[in-house]
């Protein structure tokens, strides 16, 4: 979006303050405190800062992500006003975050339509609802609760798209983070960060109507090879099994561990076609095996596959398909 159009007028100061403070906040590693930062830049470029920041969560339930950072006495008063905290149990306004997502532009709109109950300061009366997009990907939404004003939906949709981009760079980098943390027997990235991943999968499915694969390829006769063979070869062995499925799998799909098994989410892949894929990885693991380790027994490995949506409708209820007795982790 061109800066240089919208520096007239009462605008001009507040929009250059907000070119050169979104740079900065994006060029920081602080992102812990990435709504608290967007209050504060909202406040000073828009006259309002940024009230409700919602990011859908696996059932596609908008929920508020809270800041970490101290608020504003202003931005305390809408918060408790709206009553921010139960949103998900707000229907106008998951409506309207609903509507701005398929729109894919920012929505003007009476506070008091989306929160009927709220008793705002004055001088807020309209809630600007802005869908958060990055590469095609819709993260959330952001909302200012604000005067009405000339150019305050432009001047919204310039934060929402920097939001956009802040919120990828955090994930990004818990990304990376989890990256880090690998399974010690299996070498491959952990059950947590594949659990994760595929949440995330889940609700981007729910969200655009597609289907979402997992399955586990388990090596049955990982007993057999200690027993004859010692822990160290064991583990040798397993750790090529990991890497031979990470050059396997398509780049779009994920490789990690779950419940002792490596497991692959499937991306836009049904029921049918990650049986078949999990199939192809077996044979190519079998083959390995028998190629690298003759002298170890032929690798036993079974498969086992869920789909969203064709299995089950949530997360909990597809891995517990996948793995009968499976304890839950937190999300």
């Amino acid at each position: 979006m061109d800066l240089h159009a919208f520096e007239t007028g009462h605008f001009e100061g507040r929009l250059l303050y907000l070119a050169e403070h979104l740079a900065a906040l994006h060029a920081s590693n602080d992102m812990g405190r990435l709504a608290g930062r967007f209050e504060f830049l909202g406040e000073k470029a828009l006259g309002a800062s940024l009230s409700v920041l919602a990011l859908p969560d696996e059932r596609g339930a908008f929920r508020a992500a809270a800041s970490a950072s101290p608020r504003t006495a202003a931005t305390r008063d809408v918060w408790a006003a709206l009553d921010v905290d139960s949103l998900p149990a707000n229907s106008a306004a998951a409506d309207a975050f609903g509507v701005a997502e398929q729109c894919g532009r920012p929505l003007a709109l009476r506070v008091n339509d989306l929160f009927p109950n709220a008793e705002l300061p004055p001088g807020c009366d309209e809630a600007i609802v802005a869908p958060l997009h990055l590469d095609g990907e819709f993260l959330g939404v952001g909302m200012f609760v604000v005067a009405h004003a000339p150019m305050a939906e432009t001047i919204a949709a310039i934060l929402a798209n920097h939001t956009a981009v802040a919120l990828s760079q955090l994930r990004d980098r818990e990304d990376a983070r989890r990256l880090h943390s690998v399974d010690p027997v299996l070498w491959v990235p952990d059950e947590h960060f594949l659990v994760a991943q595929f949440r995330r999968e889940v609700n981007r499915a729910r969200r655009y109507g597609r289907d979402v694969g997992l399955a586990t390829l388990r090596l049955e006769n990982e007993g057999e090879v200690r027993r004859r063979f010692g822990d160290f070869f064991a583990a040798h062995l397993l750790r090529r099994i990991g890497s031979q499925l990470l050059a396997s799998v398509r780049d779009s799909d994920v490789l990690g561990a779950l419940d002792g098994a490596y497991a692959v989410i499937h991306t836009e892949t049904s029921l049918v076609g990650t049986q078949l894929s999990a199939e192809r990885l077996r044979d190519a693991v079998v083959d390995m095996v028998r190629q690298r380790f003759p002298e170890a027994p032929a690798a036993e490995i079974s498969v086992c596959a869920v789909s969203y949506p064709s299995t089950a409708g949530d997360v909990e209820s597809l891995l517990a398909a996948l793995i009968p007795g499976r304890q839950a982790i937190a999300a």
